[in-house]
């Protein structure tokens, strides 16, 4: 099986679904996908916006059949279950389920950017760049490589702001007996205050622990 990560702007994305207004969208990363295929999308989700009255509604519109806001953090980031219909450019276009291959992560939006990662064969990682080609729709393959999966992969549960995070205080000692850097000191490093980094630090961990005492 191959792994297929594409990037595309926000503008060309809009091609894909034009009615979506995702440039309202500062960041959106899919933390897990429950369901994919032509009759239903359901995942977790957490996304920040520009404008601070835009909505998840307005992102799927008459798609949405529910949605339900699971935490807000404090920087202002939400994280949503949503369940919807496939965007109908999308069920025209690039149905998935003609083409074959499976939507997996990372999936994300920021930056101006969205990454979407695709796994199949070397044939069904080829036939959406060559739809994406037809549609006259700019692309830029950011990795093809062989997928590999471990049951030891748990960074992959994490937000990419806990992982990085995470990692920045393993690396830097935070975890080391005597620690080699302080909360304070690596929130500087990571240009955040100590409390979110602590935020951070704790649902990491909280999650990371879940899984290993759950599936121990």
């Amino acid at each position: 099986m191959r792994k297929l990560i594409v990037e595309l702007s926000v503008q060309d994305f809009n091609k894909l679904i034009p009615e979506d207004p995702i440039h309202d969208v500062k960041s959106m990363e899919v933390l897990h996908f429950l369901r994919v295929d032509h009759q239903e999308v359901s995942l977790i989700a957490r996304g920040e916006f520009n404008k601070p009255n835009v909505s998840i509604e307005e992102l799927f519109g008459d798609d949405l059949a529910e949605v339900q806001l699971l935490e807000q953090e404090k920087e202002g980031a939400y994280i949503y279950f949503i369940k919807a219909k496939p965007p109908q450019a999308i069920r025209g276009g690039l149905d998935l389920n003609a083409i074959g291959g499976y939507i997996s992560l990372p999936y994300e939006i920021k930056d101006g950017k969205v990454k979407i990662t695709l796994l199949g064969s070397a044939k069904q990682v080829r036939d959406p760049l060559k739809l994406l080609e037809a549609a006259d729709i700019h692309y830029r393959v950011v990795s093809l490589t062989d997928a590999k999966f471990s049951p030891h992969a748990l960074l992959s549960s994490l937000t990419e702001k806990q992982r990085r995070a995470l990692i920045t205080a393993y690396t830097l000692g935070y975890y080391d007996v005597p620690k080699r850097i302080g909360l304070v000191q690596l929130a500087e490093r990571l240009n955040l205050s100590h409390s979110t980094l602590d935020m951070h630090l704790r649902k990491a961990e909280h999650r990371l622990l879940s899984h290993i005492i759950n599936e121990s």
